[in-house]
């Protein structure tokens, strides 16, 4: 057998956090870079199944416990694995994993290294596949970390696609125009969990419902209309709606000072909208612009500011 190797992308949500929880829409992309790589190798017959996690610098052989807690999510992968396709063998291999998404910052690092390790599984013991059961294998992952995953991170990052997302539905898969654009992505350095976010997006919402599903309905037509203008290539469109979303998710008590000081400056560098990505208090926030110098004015911007980490990427119909 040829060693299996495979990589997965993070996402971006430009429009719809935490409405899509609530069955509203919600607009996501996959980005080129910062991405997740697995690959799978032989080992000593025989052997159990060996974890390299590269970024913690751990070498699990599969025998030693307890096991340490960052490989776990590994070992519920191959297990996963194996109970849907019995061919995969249960001991005299190894995996190996690498990730450039930070950790805990909204751009999918969790659902990126899942899918990139169900890959490279699937290729090495030649299995058939389709994203779709790569979705649905992620999804399982996810709900062990997240509890009650909206389902958008595993499926924009199996598809590799912008999409519309719908809880309960199937995702719309958005046109990329011939009109390019840049999103520029901060990261605060802080952490956050999202299922700690949203669990407390719930108890503020409990005792305050309408209020709260009447923003939810909001930015679920905003990203409706953020759908549009993206597939129209109606950039400046796009971007006054991602100003209107953040918004709303101060509203819900979600953004924090270090996002908003780095929205604020990426404003000032003359973006056309700036918003946080992911669940919030902490994590990335991204801003679009059609202009080169303007991502490069802020990206300095946004370092100046405080951002630990900033990318870059050019959304075009080319890659």
């Amino acid at each position: 057998m040829v060693r299996g190797a495979a990589d997965a992308a993070s996402k971006l949500i430009l429009l719809g956090e935490h409405a899509v929880v609530y069955g509203e829409c919600a607009l996501a992309i996959p980005l080129r870079r910062p991405r997740a790589e697995a690959a799978v190798s032989g080992a000593l017959p025989g052997r159990p199944v060996a974890i390299e996690l590269e970024d913690f610098g751990i070498r699990w052989d599969g025998r030693k416990r307890p096991v340490p807690p960052e490989v776990r999510s590994f070992v519920r992968i191959i297990a996963a694995a194996a109970e849907r396709f019995p061919q995969i063998p249960a001991r005299g291999w190894k995996m190996s994993v690498r990730s450039q998404i930070p950790s805990g910052c909204g751009l999918g690092s969790g659902t990126a290294v899942s899918a990139a390790a169900f890959r490279a599984i699937f290729r090495y013991f030649r299995v058939p596949y389709t994203e779709r059961t790569v979705s649905e294998l992620v999804y399982e992952i996810e709900k062990l970390h997240h509890g009650n995953p909206s389902g958008i991170d595993n499926t924009v990052i199996s598809m590799n696609r912008p999409i519309l997302f719908r809880r309960g539905a199937a995702p719309r898969v958005i046109t990329v125009p011939r009109k390019s654009c840049f999103f520029i992505v901060g990261h605060t350095g802080k952490r956050h969990s999202t299922a700690a976010v949203v669990a407390a997006v719930a108890r503020a919402r409990s005792g305050r419902r309408a209020e709260y599903d009447a923003i939810f309905r909001s930015i679920g037509r905003l990203s409706k209309r953020g759908a549009r203008a993206f597939e129209q290539g109606h950039w400046r469109e796009l971007g006054k709606l991602m100003d209107r979303n953040q918004e709303l998710l101060k509203r819900l008590g979600v953004s924090s000072p270090e996002l908003d000081a780095l929205v604020g400056a990426a404003r000032s560098a003359g973006t056309l909208g700036a918003k946080l990505s992911g669940a919030g208090r902490g994590g990335c926030m991204a801003a679009l612009t059609t202009d080169p110098a303007c991502a490069r004015r802020a990206r300095r911007a946004l370092q100046a500011a405080g951002a630990v980490a900033t990318f870059v990427t050019r959304i075009s119909n080319h890659g």
